[in-house]
């Protein structure tokens, strides 16, 4: 992911881990499996353990104003919603972080329910290659 600065960029790399966090801990169960998951995000974020650590202690200290980017914006949808999935539940807490960290990243709410919906739709299975591409382009300008 390019970001723009180096500075900028790992700030909304750490921004990206500490939405996560948020919603790893919606349902107040930080599985196993959602451990993994950051775990994943950060390395292929390239955030070191050590700082998902810290960022974990306080994850409300990352805010930042959502990047201009639309694709940007996408990217850390993804990421939530695969954290979402990431433990094969999908509980209602993680479900209203979702829709609330969506809106706030600026997407319309009918099409994170349409990307919730994907994820409720194949919590057991792989998703289709192009499950959510074919709802995001109905929404993308």
């Amino acid at each position: 992911m390019d970001f723009g600065s180096a500075a900028h960029e790992h700030q909304l790399k750490q921004y990206i881990i500490s939405l996560l966090v948020h919603a790893a801990y919606a349902d107040h169960d930080f599985s196993l499996i959602e451990k993994k998951y950051l775990g994943y995000a950060a390395k292929s974020l390239g955030i070191a353990e050590s700082e998902v650590a810290t960022i974990r202690l306080n994850p409300s200290v990352y805010e930042m104003t959502p990047p201009p980017s639309e694709q940007e914006r996408m990217n850390v949808l993804y990421f939530l919603l695969f954290m979402m999935r990431a433990d094969q539940q999908l509980k209602p807490e993680e479900e209203e972080i979702c829709h609330h960290l969506g809106f706030k990243l600026g997407f319309r709410r009918e099409l994170i329910s349409d990307l919730v919906n994907v994820m409720k739709d194949c919590l057991d299975k792989d998703i289709p290659p192009n499950a959510m591409i074919e709802y995001v382009r109905t929404y993308l300008n």
